[in-house]
C-alpha cells in the first residue's frame, strides 16, 4: 500500500482548514458556513437569498467532501424543501412526479441524486465528464469515504467551466480554460442559482436535479418573455411524446398512477414554479422552520426568537463595541 494513502487524510483535513479559513476572509454574499466538530469533510451552512427569483428564503444544507476533493466534486444535501432545478425533491411523492425524465441529471455512478442532492453537472462539468470514478456519495455525509486506493496520485483538479470565468476576472479566455476549483468557486455559483435568473436559463435539462422545476422554470420565463421558444426545452424523446399527448396539469399523487406515465414535458406548467417557490419561501421562514420543531434536531447553526427591542439592544451594544475599538483590534479600557 503506498504511503501516500496514509498521508492522504491529514493532507485533505489541511487542506479543507485552509479553505474554511479562506472563507473567513472572503465568503460570497449571504452564506455562512460551519464546520461539523470531529469531522472536518461535513460542514454546515445557510444561505441568505437577498435578491433574485428566491428573495428572502433562508436555507440550509451540508456539504459533504471526498478524500480527493478537488479532483472530485463535494455532495452538497439540503435539508430546506425548496422547489429549485438543480436541486433533487426531499420527499418520494416529489422525486417520482418532479425528476421522471430521460435527461434529468444522476450522480456520477448514473444513479439518481439523492434527496435535497444539488446538482453541480451544470457549473463544474469537467467534474462528471466519463471516466472518473465517483467519491461522492451519500455515505459521505455520515463521514464514511470512500477510498481511491487504485488511483492514490490524482493531481489537484482544473475545471474546464463556465462558471469561473463569471466568478473572476481574466484577461482572455485561453488564460482561463483550467484552474483549480475552490470552495469558494462553489459556494458562488451554488448562490447565484438562486439570485441570477440568467444562470438558470442557461442549465439544460440533463444537467437539472428536478426536472418538473427545469420545465416549470422554463414556462415561467417564456410567459415572462424573458427566454426564446428555442431554448432548449425537452429531450428527443420527451418531444416525440409532447406531439401525441394531451398536455394536462402536473400531478404529485402516488396513489391513483395514470394509466400512461406522462414525461414531465408534456404536462402544462403555467403557474406551478410560482406556487411552489412562493410555498418554498413561506416554508423556509416559518418558525417552526427557523427556531427548530421542523427538521433535524443537531443543526450547528440555531436561530434565536427576538422581539425587536432585544434585537435593537444587542445591535447598540455591536456599535459602542466598534466605536471604542482602536484599529489594533484591541479595546481601550473604560
Amino acid at each position: 500500500m503506498s504511503p501516500f494513502e496514509y498521508r492522504l487524510p491529514s493532507l485533505q483535513k489541511q487542506h479543507l482548514l485552509s479553505e474554511f479559513a479562506g472563507l473567513k476572509q472572503a465568503c460570497p454574499e449571504g452564506i455562512f458556513v460551519t464546520l461539523t466538530p470531529g469531522d472536518v469533510s461535513l460542514w454546515s451552512a445557510i444561505l441568505f437569498v437577498r435578491h433574485g427569483p428566491y428573495s428572502q428564503a433562508i436555507l440550509r444544507f451540508q456539504m459533504s467532501f471526498p478524500d480527493s476533493f478537488p479532483e472530485l466534486p463535494p455532495l452538497i444535501l439540503f435539508s430546506t424543501d425548496i422547489f429549485h432545478p438543480l436541486i433533487s425533491p426531499l420527499t418520494t411523492n416529489m422525486q417520482t412526479a418532479d425528476t421522471q425524465d430521460a435527461g434529468a441529471a444522476n450522480d456520477r455512478d448514473g444513479e439518481p441524486l439523492p434527496p435535497g442532492a444539488f446538482s453541480l453537472r451544470h457549473g463544474f462539468p469537467d467534474w462528471f465528464r466519463p471516466g472518473k470514478r465517483t467519491a461522492a456519495s451519500s455515505r459521505q455525509v455520515s463521514g464514511d469515504q470512500a477510498r481511491r486506493p487504485d488511483d492514490p496520485e490524482q493531481p489537484p483538479s482544473r475545471i474546464l467551466s463556465p462558471v469561473l470565468d463569471n466568478i473572476e476576472t481574466f484577461s482572455s479566455h485561453k488564460q482561463t480554460s483550467k484552474r483549480k476549483v475552490t470552495i469558494y468557486h462553489v459556494l458562488a455559483y451554488l448562490r447565484s442559482t438562486f439570485d441570477d435568473p440568467d444562470v438558470l436559463d442557461s442549465v439544460p435539462l440533463d444537467a437539472a436535479g428536478n426536472a418538473g422545476a427545469w420545465h416549470a422554470w422554463q414556462t415561467h420565463r417564456r410567459r415572462r418573455g424573458t427566454l426564446c421558444e428555442e431554448a432548449p426545452e425537452a429531450t428527443g424523446l420527451e418531444k416525440g411524446l409532447e406531439k401525441g399527448l394531451e398536455k394536462g396539469e402536473p400531478s404529485v399523487s402516488s396513489d391513483m398512477p395514470p394509466a400512461t406515465a406522462r414525461p414531465p414535458g408534456a404536462w402544462s406548467w403555467d403557474g406551478v414554479w410560482e406556487t411552489r417557490v412562493k410555498k418554498g419561501i413561506a416554508a423556509s421562514l416559518s418558525e417552526p422552520v427557523l427556531f427548530g420543531g421542523a427538521g433535524a434536531t443537531d443543526e450547528l447553526i440555531s436561530f434565536l426568537a427576538m422581539e425587536d427591542g432585544e434585537v435593537e439592544a444587542i445591535k447598540d451594544n455591536l456599535r459602542r463595541s466598534l466605536s471604542t475599538t482602536p484599529a489594533n483590534g484591541f479595546g481601550s479600557p473604560a
